[in-house]
């Protein structure tokens, strides 16, 4: 039994990285049109290559924390990326005395720095949760109390920026005061948490070679590909209806202020039903629940795309419960990793391949964000002709369509989860 100072203590550094994380995956894609004033095409663009510049080093961070675990602990890289991914936050939220190009080429680069930074400490504090303890059963309660403390993180950078809504520069105060804040909950992470699950011996790769064990480990792993597909569709769906908020309030609803507090839904979803989706997977099974999950997230955007005129309460009703359920989706996901990873590590002549793993899970993930924004700009484009960057389109009909993509998938090719035979062990050449 892990005790609960230590929980809390793991679910803190979820709690700092979300201060950050929320404020890429809910205002970055709204602060490059609406205040940078960037075009559609550029500002959707800019996650696109940070998300490919995430699919390069992702894979190559995993392959390095996995190779220097023995002397560098996961916890050491989420102490010592704090001070790195609180001055890329504030990069990307200046506003920078620059027009055209120039400003599209700083809003690329400071936007992969930011996430390149974010890797750093993310990826290695994902695995902790292999690390911590091999248990299923305490993996599920951390994964569920890290997604609390995700939440908390959340709630906390929502309500910071709606209090700086009304300044000159509310995202680039806001940025500051959360990138500040993020400090201690990876320090308390760092002293708080102990790896007992030591690595298994890695097989003496060369550099070279670390690009085809990653494909050796998704080829030969059906259950595998079919966990990084969901990852892939599920991010991709809960990514374009976070990102759709601000957009949904001020173009869709017309209530441009309201959208930056019902900002706080995610993250209140979070903190309220993660303890519901992990009691009901418990009964169930985690593929049940997940696809219980994207069909309530379906029905509820569809209930939104029709009722959404009657009001705004109504609207911010349906839109709550779409977002928590896409929060049931992100805590079954997440909760089959650690259980891919033990199986893959057991098998014989398995080798320690967590961060690997996390890294290929957050590659999914990110290629899901990654396609969210264009979804988002095509869906404004196709709906508002030449005002879109300024003030027309509508995004409801983009977060139907990812919405259905991801039921769809899931549905036809579900993740296989039953007990240890979540994934078939990787061969060894």
């Amino acid at each position: 039994m892990i005790r609960r100072r230590e929980r809390l203590s793991y679910a803190a550094g979820d709690l700092g990285f979300n201060l950050v994380w929320q404020s890429i995956e809910l205002y970055l894609l709204f602060f490059y049109i609406q205040i940078l004033h960037l075009p559609l095409g550029i500002a959707a663009g800019i996650f696109l290559v940070g998300a490919a510049v995430d699919w390069l080093f992702d894979p190559l961070i995993g392959a390095v924390a996995d190779r220097k675990a023995a002397r560098y602990p996961m916890r050491l890289w989420v102490l010592l990326s704090g001070p790195l991914i609180a001055v890329a936050l504030w990069l990307a939220f200046r506003s920078p005395p620059l027009e055209g190009l120039n400003l599209a080429i700083y809003a690329a680069v400071t936007h992969v720095g930011l996430r390149f930074a974010y890797g750093c400490g993310n990826i290695p504090y994902a695995v902790l949760t292999a690390r911590i303890t091999d248990d299923p059963s305490e993996q599920l309660k951390l994964t569920g109390l890290r997604m609390q403390g995700a939440a908390l993180g959340g709630l906390t950078a929502a309500t910071i920026y709606a209090l700086a809504s009304g300044g000159d520069t509310p995202f680039l105060v806001g940025a500051l005061i959360l990138g500040i804040l993020a400090q201690p909950c990876f320090l308390i992470t760092w002293l708080g948490v102990r790896e007992r699950v030591a690595s298994p011996p890695l097989s003496s790769l060369p550099p070279a070679q670390e690009v085809s064990h990653y494909f050796r480990l998704i080829g030969r792993n059906s259950g595998l590909r079919r966990l990084l597909l969901t990852i892939v569709v599920a991010g991709l769906s809960t990514t374009v209806t976070a990102k759709s908020i601000l957009f949904l309030f001020d173009r869709d609803l017309q209530h441009p202020q309201w959208g930056y507090w019902a900002a706080l839904l995610p993250s209140a979803a979070l903190l309220i039903s993660t303890p519901l989706w992990v009691a009901l997977s418990s009964r169930i099974g985690l593929v049940t629940t997940l696809i219980s999950a994207v069909l309530l997230h379906v029905t509820a955007l569809a209930m939104l795309t029709i009722f959404y005129a009657d009001g705004l309460a109504v609207a911010t009703v349906l839109l709550a419960i779409a977002i928590s359920a896409t929060c049931g989706m992100s805590v079954m996901f997440w909760s089959m990793v650690p259980i891919a990873i033990r199986n893959l590590e057991t098998a014989p002549d398995g080798t320690g391949c967590a961060a690997r793993v996390y890294a290929l899970s957050n590659v999914a993930r990110k290629l899901g964000q990654a396609l969210a924004p264009q979804i988002i700009a095509l869906s404004l484009a196709l709906t508002g002709g030449g005002d879109a960057t300024i003030k027309g389109g509508a995004v409801l009909p983009g977060m139907i369509l990812a919405a259905l993509i991801c039921a769809i998938t899931i549905i036809l090719y579900r993740p296989t989860t039953n007990g240890r035979n979540v994934v078939q062990p990787v061969l060894q050449p």
